[in-house]
């Protein structure tokens, strides 16, 4: 006995049921990727903030070598925070700064504050990113800036991170800024 063949129109009812299948398959599928892509970015985001965060730590701990790098002198402390908001208060009190401007200097990462290479005393403003960039030289700038009206003494601006983007040095050479690099959290370079 020979086994029966399907019918024309039964074979097409089978594929045009396969062809939906696959087809609410495919939109599933997309809408799962859409999902994955926003967790990619928000994870990317994330992983970006910690990397800042690593990177801030590592200049915390390993301040003195930061110091030494961006000028070749030996650092006397990081400026306390409670100092700096005092400081900063106290001017934009007297209206030597405005509270747009209190507000921008006191977002600072790090003052450090010491002697160069030669024993005069310096103040740093140091912007720290992991990886840096012209907009961390003109934070930098500007925090100096400020802090320099603020302390009523000059604050040198500086910016320390792990990688730069290939403009970077051109630009902070350009307008005076020091840097430093951290490599992988521990060693300081350049």
């Amino acid at each position: 006995m020979a086994p029966l063949q399907d019918s024309d129109s039964e074979r097409l009812e089978r594929i045009e049921r396969l062809v939906e299948r696959i087809a609410n398959e495919q939109a599933e599928m997309k809408a799962e990727m859409g999902v994955m892509q926003r967790d990619m970015g928000v994870m990317q985001r994330d992983m970006g903030v910690m990397k800042g965060w690593q990177t801030e730590l590592a200049v915390e701990r390993r301040a003195r070598s930061v110091f030494r790098r961006l000028c070749g002198g030996h650092l006397l402390r990081i400026f306390p925070d409670m100092d700096l908001q005092h400081y900063i208060g106290s001017n934009r009190n007297a209206g030597n700064i405005s509270t747009q401007e209190a507000n921008r200097a006191e977002t600072i990462d790090f003052l450090l504050e010491g002697t160069d290479s030669n024993g005069t005393a310096v103040v740093f403003a140091v912007e720290v990113s992991y990886n840096v960039g012209v907009d961390d030289s003109d934070r930098a700038i500007d925090k100096a800036t400020l802090l320099t009206k603020a302390l009523g003494r000059e604050v040198r601006p500086a910016v320390v991170g792990e990688v730069s983007t290939a403009q970077f040095e051109a630009d902070a050479a350009r307008r005076n800024v020091a840097y430093a690099y951290i490599s992988n959290g521990r060693d300081i370079v350049r």
